[in-house]
C-alpha cells in the first residue's frame, strides 16, 4: 500500500528506512522521498505513526530480553 502517493513510496519503502535507523519523518524523506514536502504532506502523520510503532516494538522487545 502507498504511504506517499506524491513520491510513490510504499509501506515497504518507509519501513526499510525506519529499520535502517530513521527516527523522524525527515529522515524517512531523505531515505525514500516519502513526506519530502513537494506534494501534499498528507502522509506525514502516517510516517510518524509507523516510526512510533516500530520503536515502541523495539523497546518492548529489548525489555523482554533484559527480564528473561
Amino acid at each position: 500500500m502507498y504511504v506517499c502517493v506524491c513520491e510513490a513510496a510504499t509501506e515497504e519503502h518507509v519501513q526499510q528506512c525506519i529499520s535502517a535507523g530513521a527516527r523522524t519523518a525527515k529522515h524517512v524523506a531523505l531515505g525514500c522521498g516519502a513526506g519530502r514536502g513537494r506534494g501534499c504532506g498528507m502522509c506525514r502523520d502516517r510516517i510518524k505513526s509507523m516510526i512510533e510503532q516500530h520503536y515502541a516494538t523495539v523497546v518492548e522487545c529489548e525489555a523482554e530480553a533484559i527480564s528473561a
